[in-house]
């Protein structure tokens, strides 16, 4: 039996990945990554790369905003995004056009992980109808899963940039990016993404934060500003769990701080296990590590097979049903003409 193949666009800040999967997310078979640069040259590979692959279904994942309303002339866009050259993009267009029957599904990069991570939890026998997925890299994304479904609504989550409190040590530290971020750069990304790590401690670049010790102030700067974001997830959002990863959070010594943080945060006003003695269960990193979000966007691809083929039953059972109802009604009738003619 022919392996159901899945295709995948993960499109990142630095770095597009293209690939190819059979019949899991996480069966991984083919991959390339192409630098971001300009969007004709970036997605000129990444279609380059998919033309001369067959596959079944394809799931689309990249930094936004994103225009993910489906009634939207520009969905399937990156809209408002503040990468240079990337504003007003069509993602979508171009890739869909590569094969047209196959179904495709389109998401946010922290969405599409979010939503692998949930299934995890089912497949774990975990009945839970939420998660909430944060990476934290050169930006801070939250993803989100409600009800069993990723959060779309007005636009999708941009959680990294919720309010956070700063410390009294970055009184007169400005982020990485204060002119262009949320409340007045207070917020989770300027303060707590890679980028804003090393400008902080005097680093060249974001490489040399893996040459810090585990000891250097720079992680329980990072510790507290996470913890004080996945705080304000907890209350807003309510996930059931909440799963970290991206570059900055293979720091395991991270987690610890981060949930340190986040009750010192809510300061006892959830007296809820998953909170208290059972956090290093509640905020967790990723089973599938740096391929988390390659993972999340097979998952879109799986998804959009699985809707395609249910939505055809559906279609095929609504014949099934017509033609019985149609034929017991020329029965009925037959039946009532022979008794009239009587």
């Amino acid at each position: 039996m022919a392996p159901l193949v899945l295709a995948a666009v993960e499109g990142g800040g630095t770095t597009w990945v293209v690939a190819i999967a059979h019949d899991v997310p996480t069966n991984v078979v083919e991959r390339a990554e192409f630098k971001t640069t300009t969007p004709a040259e970036t997605l000129g590979k990444c279609c380059e790369w998919l033309r001369s692959r067959s596959y079944d279904a394809l799931g689309v994942a990249t930094f936004g905003p994103v225009d993910l309303n489906r009634q939207s002339p520009t969905y399937g866009f990156i809209t408002t995004t503040p990468k240079p050259g990337w504003m007003n993009t069509d993602v979508l267009g171009p890739l869909t056009r590569i094969r047209p029957s196959a179904p495709v599904l389109f998401d946010t990069d922290v969405n599409a992980p979010a939503l692998a991570e949930y299934l995890d939890m089912r497949r774990e026998g975990i009945h839970a109808s939420s998660c909430a997925y944060i990476t934290v890299g050169t930006g801070i994304g939250v993803g989100l899963v409600i009800n069993g479904l990723p959060v779309h609504g007005l636009m999708h989550p941009e959680g990294g940039h919720i309010s956070v409190p700063k410390l009294a040590s970055d009184a007169a530290y400005d982020g990485s990016h204060p002119t262009g971020d949320c409340f007045g750069g207070a917020c989770a990304e300027n303060m707590a993404c890679s980028v804003s790590l090393a400008k902080r401690y005097g680093l060249a670049s974001t490489e040399e934060l893996a040459t810090l010790p585990d000891s250097h102030p720079a992680w329980d700067a990072a510790g507290h500003y996470l913890g004080a974001m996945c705080a304000n997830v907890v209350l807003l959002a309510s996930p059931e769990r909440i799963v970290l990863s991206g570059g900055v959070m293979q720091r395991k010594s991270l987690f610890p701080k981060v949930r340190k943080a986040m009750q010192a945060q809510l300061n006892g006003y959830l007296q809820l296990p998953a909170v208290l003695e059972r956090v290093d269960e509640f905020v967790v990193p990723s089973a599938h590590g740096n391929k988390a979000g390659l993972v999340g966007t097979m998952t879109l691809a799986l998804q959009a097979s699985t809707d395609a083929k249910a939505k055809a039953a559906a279609a095929h059972n609504w014949q099934l049903a017509v033609g019985i109802a149609a034929a017991a009604g020329a029965a009925v009738g037959l039946v009532l003409g022979r008794a009239m003619a009587r």
